[in-house]
């Protein structure tokens, strides 16, 4: 339940973080034509380019960004798989040992198994 409410805040500020994005793309590129010594039609027009080109920009825009999320993921994803990897070697070497130092106890002495090196 908790993983989920994270999963939810986590889309959230994904989702946020682009449109805030969108925004500052698209009012800092008004402000640019705004302020260029260009006439009022030249403007206008070039206002209403751009303004076209943002669904197609935006569309792009979140392409990439999934791309880059399921890139991450995947490499999350690695990450982890290999860490567990090491983990259960290191339980399983862990547990050798804790065996092979039982049987020491128990027989007195020191022993070597056949497939270990001393």
């Amino acid at each position: 339940m908790a993983n989920d409410s994270k999963q939810k805040s986590s889309g959230s500020g994904l989702a946020s973080w682009l449109l805030g994005l969108l925004l500052g793309a698209a009012g800092g590129a008004t402000l640019a034509l705004l302020t260029t010594p260009k006439s009022g039609n030249e403007v206008r027009g070039a206002i209403k380019k751009t303004a076209r080109a943002i669904p197609e920009r935006a569309g792009e825009l979140v392409d990439d960004s999934l791309d880059l999320y399921a890139s991450a993921l995947n490499y999350a994803q690695l990450v982890i798989e290999e860490q567990t990897v090491r983990l259960k070697q290191a339980v399983a070497a862990g547990k050798l040992a804790a065996a092979k130092r039982r049987e020491e106890i128990e027989l007195g002495g020191p022993t070597v198994l056949p497939f270990q090196h001393k």
